[in-house]
């Protein structure tokens, strides 16, 4: 009775089997020529898909030409290379240079101004005059006149008192400093992001390592199902679920290699590489260093050195001084002014080759100094106006350096926690990565003694993928809040100060 129950079992599990293959019979993979037999029925069996060969083929060829075109380097070489070639701080440079110029103009208005103009007219006049007489000829006479008149004048002028000068002064200074703190808030900018980018760079990269990892066991496993239901062990629904899987993994893999391009091409850019240049980090990623400072103290250095607060208040300062320049132009001006002015006469007249021609010339000097002034009673009430506008502006950088430091404790408070939060995700994470681990090769023993089925195969498998991506993403984090903190409390990363001052050197002499 239970040897017939058992052919009966094995007929209906043969014949399900049937009707699954007859539904994919276009499969290549489902059909063979050589079968089992189960009470005188043969079973199909199936063979390996070659289309995961090809992209798996594919991904490695890939690989080698990302190899190929990409450039290995350290965090170190990155940030070296971006802050000594990077074209943002030269942009950013040039403005602080310009503003540098600006405040020379405006302190040369204390130099005394010369003004030339000069006049030189030459001139010549003939004249012909006849005379009849009782000759039979008649006589003529021609003379000439040349003269030349030169005119030099020159002014001086000094304006030695003007009460609007001084703080246009300041405002000018204000402006220059505003625009150095906000080169060093670009600076600051650039390491972030090339740590960023690297960092993203390296995840990418571990990652892919996982995923290999975990496609070469998944692949494995494919080839050990495809065996035991070819030996009637197990039904096609797990062959195709397994198979499922791996091309999931597959998929999982060209995502990862894309946003590798993506993450290595951002890098390049901060780096100011050559267009088409990749690059591959030469470090794999790993947890980098600790935040020793409290997050009161690293707040508190935060708001005192952050220039994204002294710039603003250094854009109120200017509008402040802007303001008393316009309203100091209410006041009168005192000058000490200079003429001097040279005329020259040289007059010619006389016979052509005549030796008494007539020769006049002359010369005068004359010139004059006095003090004036200049004082503008009304204007329509134009200074004033503009003087209040600029109070107005004053006031509102004042208010944006208030909400900076909002801001700046806001993002000290959110890179600090993430960086503790990091810190406990680093151990959870690597604990989960090596449960995985642990859970896909007990489950797949399991399976390969028909205790478990391939539903807690695939399970674990994308448990695993899901560990992968957790540890990887609790590293990257990690590193990226401490570089955050450096960049939120104002601090330079080391050996990026000398960096930038080396920078500034080049910038200097162009």
């Amino acid at each position: 009775m239970g040897k017939r129950w058992q052919l009966r079992a094995g007929h209906v599990a043969l014949t399900m089997v049937l009707a699954a293959c007859t539904a994919a019979a276009s499969s290549p993979a489902c059909w063979s020529q050589s079968a089992y037999r189960i009470n005188g029925l043969s079973a199909p069996q199936v063979i390996s898909d070659p289309l995961a060969g090809r992209l798996r083929q594919q991904l490695k060829e890939l690989r080698s030409q990302l190899d190929a075109r990409a450039k290995p380097a350290s965090l170190d070489q990155a940030l070296e290379a971006g802050l000594l070639h990077n074209p943002l701080l030269a942009s950013a440079y040039a403005q602080i240079q310009g503003q540098q110029w600006s405040l020379i103009a405006v302190r040369r208005q204390w130099y005394p101004s010369l003004n030339a103009s000069s006049n030189r007219l030459p001139g010549q006049t003939f004249a012909t005059s006849s005379e009849r007489g009782d000759s039979p000829t008649n006589s003529n006479t021609t003379t000439y006149s040349n003269a030349t008149n030169t005119d030099l004048n020159l002014a001086l002028n000094w304006t030695f008192f003007d009460p609007s000068r001084g703080p246009d002064i300041n405002a000018a200074s204000q402006n220059l400093k505003q625009q150095q703190l906000l080169f060093d808030v670009s600076a600051r900018n650039l390491v972030l992001a090339i740590q960023q980018a690297y960092f993203s760079l390296q995840e990418q990269q571990l990652l892919i390592n996982a995923y290999e990892e975990i496609l070469a066991g998944t692949e494995q496993q494919v080839q050990i199902t495809e065996a035991k239901f070819n030996n009637g062990v197990v039904s096609i629904a797990d062959v195709e679920q397994i198979r499922t899987q791996q091309y999931s993994t597959i998929g999982t893999v060209i995502n990862a290699y894309r946003q590798l391009i993506d993450a290595s091409s951002q890098l390049a850019q901060t780096m100011a590489l050559t267009p088409g240049t990749l690059v591959i980090p030469s470090e794999e990623l790993k947890p980098l260093g600790r935040w020793d400072e409290p997050l009161q103290s690293t707040i508190e250095q935060a708001l005192q050195l952050r220039e994204e607060i002294q710039a603003s208040l250094a854009a109120a300062a200017s509008a402040s001084w802007s303001a008393t320049s316009l309203f100091n132009r209410y006041w009168p001006q005192f000058s000490v002014g200079a003429l001097g002015r040279y005329a020259g006469n040289n007059r010619t007249s006389g016979l052509p080759g005549d030796s008494t021609s007539f020769n006049d010339r002359s010369l005068n000097w004359d010139g004059a100094v006095g003090i004036g002034f200049n004082w503008r009673l009304f204007d329509g009430g134009i200074n004033a106006a503009n003087a209040e506008a600029q109070k107005a502006t004053a006031r509102a950088a004042r208010d944006q350096a208030a909400e900076r430091r909002l801001d700046v404790s806001r993002e000290v408070e959110q890179n600090y926690a993430n960086y503790i939060t990091s810190q406990l995700a680093l151990d959870s994470t690597k604990a989960q990565v090596n449960s995985a681990r642990a859970a896909a090769v007990a489950v797949q023993e399991r399976f390969a003694v028909g205790v478990s089925d391939m539903t807690a195969v695939v399970q674990v498998l994308n448990l695993s993928i899901d560990a992968a991506n957790a540890y990887a993403t609790a590293v990257r984090v990690h590193n990226s809040a401490i570089a955050s903190l450096y960049r939120s409390s104002a601090r330079w990363p080391a050996g990026t100060e000398p960096l930038l001052m080396q920078r500034i050197g080049q910038l200097r002499q162009r």
